[in-house]
């Protein structure tokens, strides 16, 4: 579909739409700058950042690559190619330099140019935190997963099988456990946790999208009312830890990505393909949750990860960038987005527009 669009309002509409990407704590760790009416550089905001949580900001790194799937997408559907840069400045090493951008995107007006059907999921997709029924995930569905992306270099594992589940269930909630017994990283988490749900935010997390139903809610509330201090923050940490068991246990299935090494180009095409999972999930009416806290860099993961990679059989020299739950469940609330003026930087007022 062409469109009308050019110059600054083309581009934020595009940068708009790639900003309902997934990110860890739902962070929407983009920073934007226009260059030009036909040129996107992407950077990492570095107030979006979890040093404690996401040490080596792989993570972030993930999410970058799901937004820039989308702007990709978004692009076609527009009538747009995508000429796609990875880290212009120089390619990173172990270390991130968080000045320097992730990707330069230009555009170039394609006539001819075939949408992506999954275009239409963009406005759809969500991260659905709710517990999952207890229904089996069909062989067509899981086949449409395994289609969404070409897996040469970057494949998809899923199981559905009753008997690995719980383990897999009790693998994530040994990782939540971990992930908030340290003061800095759960600082991290309740940075982005909108408790009790009396503010309004444009990033994080409010009570339902945490999964809670109204009269949990309520229950939680309730409780902060009469707590304070260490009290309160021990009651967050229980429903967070109880919230993960019930998350995990109601799985229909899990999935993974992996990649052969753990470069950042690497971690760029794995969030890129996870988007289009997640997209392809939300078109035929699949619930999918990242268990990001399973696969965390931090101190005291080790064994845990290690012992994901043995119980999947997967080679310990592999790098699993995505771990996810899948399965049904009824629509959740959206979680909040912070408006695209508040991501984007620069003009792009001067000069021909894309194609033109």
């Amino acid at each position: 579909m062409m469109t009308s669009l050019s110059g600054e309002e083309l581009l934020r509409a595009l940068a708009s739409r790639a900003g309902t990407a997934p990110s860890p704590l739902n962070t929407q760790p983009w920073l934007v700058r226009f260059h030009g009416p036909a040129r996107i550089e992407l950077f990492t905001d570095p107030a979006r950042v979890l040093p404690a949580l996401d040490p080596d900001f792989r993570q972030v790194i993930i999410a970058q690559g799901a937004f820039i799937e989308n702007l990709d997408i978004a692009a076609g559907a527009l009538g747009f190619s995508t000429d796609i840069t990875f880290f212009p400045a120089g390619w990173p090493g172990t270390g991130l330099d968080l000045s320097a951008p992730v990707a330069r995107i230009d555009l170039d007006r394609s006539p001819g140019k075939e949408s992506d059907p999954l275009a239409a999921a963009l406005p759809l997709r969500q991260t659905n935190r709710r517990p999952y029924e207890h229904s089996p995930i069909s062989t067509a569905m899981l086949t449409r997963l395994a289609e969404s992306y070409d897996q040469f270099a970057i494949p998809l594992g899923m199981i559905t099988d009753t008997g690995s589940l719980p383990v897999l269930a009790g693998f994530v909630e040994q990782a939540t456990a971990l992930a908030l017994d340290d003061k800095r990283r759960f600082r991290e988490i309740r940075s982005f946790l909108d408790i009790p749900g009396t503010t309004y935010r444009q990033d994080g997390y409010g009570l339902s999208h945490l999964g809670l139903g109204s009269l949990s809610q309520a229950g939680f509330r309730l409780k902060c009312a009469f707590l304070s201090g260490e009290r309160k923050e021990l009651l967050l940490k229980e429903t967070l830890i109880r919230l993960s068991r019930l998350q995990a246990s109601s799985a229909a299935g899990f999935g993974w990505i992996t990649t052969t090494g753990n470069l950042r180009v690497e971690q760029l095409n794995a969030g890129r393909a996870f988007e289009r999972v997640a997209l392809t999930a939300q078109s035929i009416g699949l619930s999918l949750q990242p268990m990001t806290q399973l696969l965390a860099d931090y101190p005291g993961m080790k064994d845990l990860n290690s012992a994901l990679h043995e119980f999947l059989g997967i080679p310990a020299s592999r790098t699993i960038q995505v771990f996810f739950r899948m399965g049904y469940a009824r629509p959740a609330p959206h979680a909040p987005r912070r408006p695209v003026n508040a991501f984007t930087r620069g003009s792009c007022s001067t000069g021909a527009g894309p194609g033109e």
